[in-house]
Protein backbone atom coordinates (compact mmCIF):
# COMPACT_ATOMS: atom_id res chain seq x y z
CA UNK A 1 0.00 0.00 0.00
CA UNK A 2 1.28 3.44 -0.88
CA UNK A 3 1.23 6.29 1.60
CA UNK A 4 0.87 10.04 1.36
CA UNK A 5 3.94 11.73 2.79
CA UNK A 6 4.55 15.26 4.11
CA UNK A 7 7.81 16.42 5.67
CA UNK A 8 10.17 19.20 6.70
CA UNK A 9 13.67 19.32 8.16
CA UNK A 10 15.51 22.01 10.07
CA UNK A 11 18.60 22.44 12.17
CA UNK A 12 17.77 23.76 15.64
CA UNK A 13 20.40 25.67 17.64
CA UNK A 14 19.93 23.65 20.81
CA UNK A 15 21.12 20.33 22.23
CA UNK A 16 19.02 17.23 21.43
CA UNK A 17 18.03 16.82 25.11
CA UNK A 18 16.42 20.28 25.14
CA UNK A 19 14.61 19.66 21.83
CA UNK A 20 13.44 16.24 23.06
CA UNK A 21 12.09 17.70 26.32
CA UNK A 22 10.00 20.22 24.39
CA UNK A 23 8.65 17.68 21.88
CA UNK A 24 7.89 15.01 24.50
CA UNK A 25 6.19 17.40 26.94
CA UNK A 26 2.58 17.45 25.72
CA UNK A 27 1.36 19.59 28.61
CA UNK A 28 3.84 22.50 28.57
CA UNK A 29 6.25 22.18 25.62
CA UNK A 30 4.72 20.66 22.50
CA UNK A 31 1.50 22.74 22.56
CA UNK A 32 3.62 25.91 22.36
CA UNK A 33 5.24 24.95 19.06
CA UNK A 34 2.23 23.85 17.02
CA UNK A 35 0.90 26.51 14.62
CA UNK A 36 -2.30 27.82 16.22
CA UNK A 37 -3.87 28.61 12.84
CA UNK A 38 -3.92 24.89 11.99
CA UNK A 39 -4.17 23.13 15.36
CA UNK A 40 -6.91 23.77 17.92
CA UNK A 41 -8.77 22.07 20.77
CA UNK A 42 -5.53 20.38 21.90
CA UNK A 43 -6.22 18.07 24.85
CA UNK A 44 -3.99 15.60 26.70
CA UNK A 45 -6.23 12.66 27.65
CA UNK A 46 -3.58 10.48 29.32
CA UNK A 47 0.04 10.77 30.33
CA UNK A 48 1.59 14.01 29.25
CA UNK A 49 5.25 13.23 28.68
CA UNK A 50 6.47 10.90 25.96
CA UNK A 51 5.55 7.20 25.74
CA UNK A 52 1.88 6.41 26.30
CA UNK A 53 0.60 9.98 26.09
CA UNK A 54 -2.78 10.21 24.35
CA UNK A 55 -3.74 13.48 22.66
CA UNK A 56 -6.75 14.80 20.78
CA UNK A 57 -6.90 17.90 18.57
CA UNK A 58 -8.54 19.50 15.56
CA UNK A 59 -6.41 20.05 12.47
CA UNK A 60 -7.38 22.53 9.74
CA UNK A 61 -5.37 22.93 6.53
CA UNK A 62 -5.92 23.29 2.79
CA UNK A 63 -9.67 23.73 3.23
CA UNK A 64 -10.24 20.57 5.29
CA UNK A 65 -10.83 19.93 8.98
CA UNK A 66 -9.86 16.68 10.64
CA UNK A 67 -10.27 15.40 14.20
CA UNK A 68 -7.14 13.59 15.42
CA UNK A 69 -6.84 11.12 18.28
CA UNK A 70 -3.27 9.89 18.74
CA UNK A 71 -1.05 7.78 20.98
CA UNK A 72 2.60 8.77 21.46
CA UNK A 73 5.39 6.23 21.34
CA UNK A 74 9.13 6.64 21.68
CA UNK A 75 10.74 3.79 19.70
CA UNK A 76 14.14 5.43 20.31
CA UNK A 77 13.83 7.58 23.46
CA UNK A 78 15.66 10.86 23.09
CA UNK A 79 15.81 10.44 19.30
CA UNK A 80 12.49 9.29 17.73
CA UNK A 81 9.01 10.27 18.90
CA UNK A 82 5.92 9.03 17.01
CA UNK A 83 2.33 10.26 17.15
CA UNK A 84 0.18 7.46 15.69
CA UNK A 85 -3.53 7.76 15.01
CA UNK A 86 -5.37 5.46 17.41
CA UNK A 87 -7.62 4.29 14.57
CA UNK A 88 -4.51 3.46 12.54
CA UNK A 89 -4.87 5.98 9.74
CA UNK A 90 -1.42 7.53 9.88
CA UNK A 91 1.45 8.81 11.93
CA UNK A 92 3.79 11.74 12.40
CA UNK A 93 7.36 11.13 13.51
CA UNK A 94 9.92 13.53 14.93
CA UNK A 95 13.50 12.33 14.47
CA UNK A 96 16.38 14.12 16.20
CA UNK A 97 19.98 13.90 15.03
CA UNK A 98 22.72 15.53 17.09
CA UNK A 99 25.01 17.97 15.24
CA UNK A 100 28.06 20.06 16.17
CA UNK A 101 29.15 17.74 19.01
CA UNK A 102 25.67 17.89 20.52
CA UNK A 103 25.26 21.68 20.45
CA UNK A 104 22.70 21.54 17.63
CA UNK A 105 19.94 19.20 16.50
CA UNK A 106 18.57 18.32 13.09
CA UNK A 107 14.82 17.75 13.43
CA UNK A 108 12.90 15.82 10.77
CA UNK A 109 9.10 15.87 10.86
CA UNK A 110 7.45 13.26 8.64
CA UNK A 111 3.75 12.49 8.35
CA UNK A 112 2.65 9.38 6.52
CA UNK A 113 -0.97 8.51 5.83
CA UNK A 114 -2.00 5.32 4.01
CA UNK A 115 -3.43 5.93 0.56
CA UNK A 116 -6.51 4.04 -0.62
CA UNK A 117 -6.44 1.67 -3.56
CA UNK A 118 -8.12 2.30 -6.89
CA UNK A 119 -9.60 5.57 -8.08
CA UNK A 120 -9.81 7.07 -4.58
CA UNK A 121 -6.07 6.49 -4.15
CA UNK A 122 -5.30 8.10 -7.49
CA UNK A 123 -7.32 11.17 -6.47
CA UNK A 124 -5.63 11.29 -3.03
CA UNK A 125 -2.16 11.07 -4.55
CA UNK A 126 -3.08 13.86 -6.96
CA UNK A 127 -4.30 16.01 -4.08
CA UNK A 128 -0.96 15.60 -2.30
CA UNK A 129 0.59 17.97 -4.84
CA UNK A 130 -1.88 20.62 -3.73
CA UNK A 131 -1.68 19.94 0.02
CA UNK A 132 2.09 19.31 0.31
CA UNK A 133 3.13 23.00 0.10
CA UNK A 134 0.67 23.92 2.88
CA UNK A 135 1.88 21.07 5.09
CA UNK A 136 5.50 21.99 4.43
CA UNK A 137 4.83 25.61 5.48
CA UNK A 138 3.05 24.46 8.65
CA UNK A 139 5.94 22.17 9.58
CA UNK A 140 8.48 24.92 8.92
CA UNK A 141 6.45 27.22 11.19
CA UNK A 142 6.40 24.48 13.84
CA UNK A 143 10.18 24.10 13.52
CA UNK A 144 10.60 27.89 13.80
CA UNK A 145 8.50 27.82 16.98
CA UNK A 146 10.59 24.92 18.28
CA UNK A 147 13.79 26.87 17.55
CA UNK A 148 12.48 29.91 19.43
CA UNK A 149 11.32 27.91 22.44
CA UNK A 150 14.55 25.88 22.53
CA UNK A 151 16.63 29.06 22.47
CA UNK A 152 14.61 30.47 25.36
CA UNK A 153 14.98 27.21 27.25
CA UNK A 154 18.73 27.09 26.60
CA UNK A 155 19.23 30.68 27.71
CA UNK A 156 17.19 30.09 30.91
CA UNK A 157 19.15 26.94 31.63
CA UNK A 158 22.49 28.64 30.95
CA UNK A 159 21.54 31.64 33.07
CA UNK A 160 20.46 29.41 35.96
CA UNK A 161 23.68 27.42 35.61
CA UNK A 162 25.78 30.61 35.66
CA UNK A 163 23.93 31.86 38.73
CA UNK A 164 24.71 28.65 40.63
CA UNK A 165 28.46 28.84 39.89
Amino acid sequence: MQSLRFSATRRIQAPPAVVWDILADYRHGHPLIIPQRAFSDFVVEAGGYGEGTIIRFTFKAAGTTRQAHQRVSTPEPGRVLVERDIVGTGQTSFTLTAQDQGRGTQVDIVTEVPSHAGLVGVIERGMVKLVAPTMHKLYLEELDNLEHLAQTWVSKTSHQHDAVH
